[in-house]
């Protein structure tokens, strides 16, 4: 069965990345997430979340013809 919340650490271990590197996404409202404690403490991260962010974020490569005509 899926969580519906998960929080940053397991996030973290889950796909492979430091913890630190979730909370900043978390910090900079990146990453889809809610507070469940008063103050803005103790963040989870919804299902699909991560999915999400990756597949926003993600930067398409050039193709190495598109690369060749160009001088570096």
């Amino acid at each position: 069965m899926e969580k519906l919340l998960e929080p940053p650490k397991e996030l973290a271990e889950r796909v492979g990345i430091p913890v630190s590197n979730i909370r900043y996404l978390i910090r900079e409202d990146m990453l889809d997430h809610i507070f469940t404690a008063p103050g803005k403490r103790n963040p989870k991260i919804p299902s699909g979340a991560w999915e999400k962010y990756v597949s926003q974020f993600t930067v398409t490569a050039e193709s190495k013809t598109a690369r060749s005509g160009q001088k570096g």
